[in-house]
């Protein structure tokens, strides 16, 4: 069919009607080979039950961040925020602890904005580690809603600006991992936990590992062989989506095999090169509720993990996950990110722009440049 002399809306409408049987054809098949397998997948050990254990008291410290920019005075202003939120919980209980906040607000010059603001909030957020690592009595669990790596894409842009400021974000980022690996649970007993929530999820990785024959990626003990005999050597993964099969395989209060990023075969030169090489990251999926999708972790220690430590820990996350939505996410993880969702950064960006103009059109800047060579008598 043509779309010649259709508005958009035409266009859209007779698409949609065109592509509504195909979509449904492959997501029920996705289905018929999800059920399929699920219970092979499930009995290989590829799915575990994890049971939340609410008596226990759990410290956690949790750290958004947001950037925001707008285009003025021939280049970007741009306002960069982090917000940490400390909570307890216990038996159900929950205890209100520390909140502590970063900002930058100030201007670029037009470049790769969107990447260097990125890269700023790492910066944030590596402000407030550092913060919290000063701190005598510390908490159980430190989670960001961020990769624990910094993202291909800053390494890979070709603004020099971005690359000057990811060199400065990865040297702050190998400092922090140095000065902390001999404090991290579970290589340290009663150490530290450091949690990531990478926006890009992997939900497909435990299959893929096993169907690409790098099941040495994997933690927990699974078992290979029959695991392979039903997905037939990886073709139903490549009909149907291995990440929507895991995705329908995976109900609340449950964990996805393990996996370690040194088993990915990343790049070497992925930063920090000290969390990928020395430390490595270990990683699951998890579900807390029957309408909240699942939600992909990093933890730093890579191999130093037990499937029993693992297990822990994603009953800590659920049990710190008590809402069943559809945005469900750690509760002191939430309330920073309504903290930072009441800032309405967009209108502090106005009005810091209104007010550096009402500054330059007062003249204000010239007569302190003036100042102090005023002739006699003048």
């Amino acid at each position: 069919m043509s779309d010649d002399g259709q508005t958009l809306a035409q266009s859209l409408v007779a698409r949609m009607q065109l592509a509504q049987l195909g979509t449904a054809n492959t997501v029920a098949h996705s289905v018929r080979v999800g059920r399929g397998i699920a219970e092979k997948l499930k009995d290989g050990g590829m799915i575990r039950r994890v049971s939340p254990k609410p008596k226990e008291t759990l410290r956690l410290s949790a750290i958004s961040a947001v950037g925001k920019r707008a285009e003025a005075f021939g280049g970007y202003l741009y306002l960069v925020a982090a917000v940490r939120r400390d909570m307890t919980i216990t038996n159900g209980q929950v205890a209100h602890g520390t909140t502590d906040s970063t900002c930058e607000i100030d201007i670029l010059p037009y470049c790769d904005v969107r990447q260097r603001i990125g890269l700023k909030q790492f910066t944030m957020i590596y402000r407030l580690l550092d913060r919290i690592l000063k701190e005598s009595d510390r908490p159980d669990l430190l989670v960001i809603d961020r990769t624990l790596l910094l993202p291909k894409e800053f390494a890979n842009s070709d603004d020099p600006q971005v690359q000057a400021e990811f060199q400065q974000v990865a040297k702050k980022g190998n400092a922090f991992w140095k000065s902390i690996q001999n404090e991290l649970y579970p290589t340290t007993p009663g150490g530290l936990v450091v949690v990531g929530y990478p926006q890009v999820k992997r939900v497909d990785e435990p299959l893929w590992s096993i169907a690409d024959n790098r099941s040495d990626a994997l933690i927990d003990n699974l078992a290979v062989e029959s695991i392979l005999d039903s997905i037939g050597r990886g073709k139903p993964l490549d009909n149907a989506g291995a990440s929507r099969i895991m995705g329908s395989i995976i109900w609340p209060e449950q964990r996805t095999a393990a996996f370690t990023y040194s088993g990915l075969k990343m790049d070497n030169r992925t930063e920090p090169v000290h969390l990928h090489k020395e430390i490595d990251i270990a990683s699951f999926h998890y579900r807390s509720g029957l309408r909240t999708p699942p939600h992909q972790v990093e933890v730093a220690g890579g191999r130093a993990w037990t499937t029993d430590g693992l297990d822990r820990l994603a009953e800590k996350l659920i049990e710190a996950s008590p809402f069943d939505q559809p945005d469900a996410i750690l509760l002191p993880m939430w309330m920073a990110r309504q903290d930072i969702k009441q800032l309405q950064a967009d209108h502090f960006l106005e009005q810091y722009q209104r007010d550096v103009f009402e500054i330059l059109r007062s003249g204000e800047l010239d007569k302190a440049w003036l100042r102090g060579w005023e002739p006699d008598g003048v």
